[in-house]
């Protein structure tokens, strides 16, 4: 179950970001009352699309959240009474939505700084906010608690060009950011003679000896420079970077990327995806990877749509979708 309130066995899985306030929101995994989310007014969930859901006309919806506000059994409505409570109990301890606030849900990373923090990989198609997305995660942690501040490795065929990179070119983060131009052209104005030599001098000699704590974006590494080899130090890092600490971030354009995603998809942490683009394939990969049944994996990704830009599926226990706004467990 979701919950605010704190207690031993909980498990912290992002925090809710309202204002200058830091709220966590811990997982618990049992169902315990006393932990339970409260919602002020139910009223909330008596939207056109809930009606839609149970078959409730107005009149009848608006008979039986009188009864669940009162705690009353709506005699004309009974069983409809009982799915539509089940459903809004189910909800409180498994969802959490802040659509109706300013607050925002950020899944930061580890606050030690010399540890391994999780893989991810993200993909949409071009335009979607792949890099955006990443960016604004870099940023907020720099912007951070200096003791939390991480090192970002950035590996990309246009890190000089690409203007989504440019806030963290800034010269206040040139302490933490190294970007490093992984073009054609880079590797004709470089001092090496050969796309060998530039991948094994400026790309794995840095992947090799980065400090423990690093996070290693990899920005649309199929166009990169030495493809191939980039490639598999990818696969081989996601297997055995965590072992020093060093944590991968990818960015593809597919979800079935051949080559490029299997490790990936058996080494991430988060998978994060673009619902307002590539909805079907988005449909797809819950329903036949995860095992969502189709009508629910229709339902997330067109709610998610709704709520934020971006929706990360978290592999790691607890399994759950969470957005800027919305929170489920799977």
């Amino acid at each position: 179950m979701l919950t605010l309130t704190k207690h031993p066995d909980n498990k912290e899985i992002c925090v809710l970001i309202q204002g200058g306030k830091r709220t966590p929101v811990y997982w618990h995994p049992t169902i315990n009352e006393s932990l339970m989310n409260t919602v002020e007014d139910l009223s909330t969930f008596n939207t056109g699309y809930f009606r839609d859901r149970f078959e409730l006309s107005k009149q009848q919806s608006e008979e039986i959240f009188d009864g669940l506000k009162k705690d009353e059994v709506c005699e004309h409505q009974q069983q409809k009474y009982f799915k539509c409570k089940r459903h809004i109990n189910d909800a409180l301890l498994t969802e959490m939505d802040i659509s109706d606030t300013d607050g925002t849900f950020v899944v930061e990373y580890d606050a030690d700084n010399t540890k391994y923090t999780g893989h991810e990989l993200a993909c949409s198609g071009t335009g979607a906010g792949k890099s955006y997305y990443f960016v604004n995660k870099a940023l907020h942690n720099l912007k951070g608690p200096k003791s939390s501040r991480r090192r970002f490795l950035i590996f990309s065929a246009e890190w000089t060009d690409d203007k989504t990179l440019a806030p963290l070119k800034h010269q206040r983060f040139n302490e933490y950011v190294e970007g490093i131009e992984c073009s054609e052209a880079a590797v004709k104005d470089s001092q090496w003679n050969s796309e060998d030599e530039f991948f094994e001098n400026e790309i794995k000699m840095r992947v090799d000896f980065a400090p423990p704590g690093t996070i290693i974006l990899f920005d649309d590494a199929v166009d990169m420079v030495a493809p191939n080899r980039v490639r598999t130090l990818i696969n081989r890092q996601l297997r055995v970077a965590r072992h020093a600490g060093v944590t991968v971030q990818l960015i593809l354009h597919n979800l079935r990327s051949a080559s490029w995603s299997v490790q990936a998809m058996n080494s991430i942490r988060y998978l994060t995806v673009f619902p307002r683009s590539q909805k079907g394939k988005v449909v797809a990969y819950l329903n036949r990877d995860l095992g969502i049944p189709l009508g629910q994996a229709r339902d997330h990704v067109r709610t998610f749509a709704q709520h934020g830009r971006h929706m990360s599926v978290r592999h790691h226990a607890p399994e759950l979708l969470i957005g800027p706004k919305l929170i489920r467990l799977l």
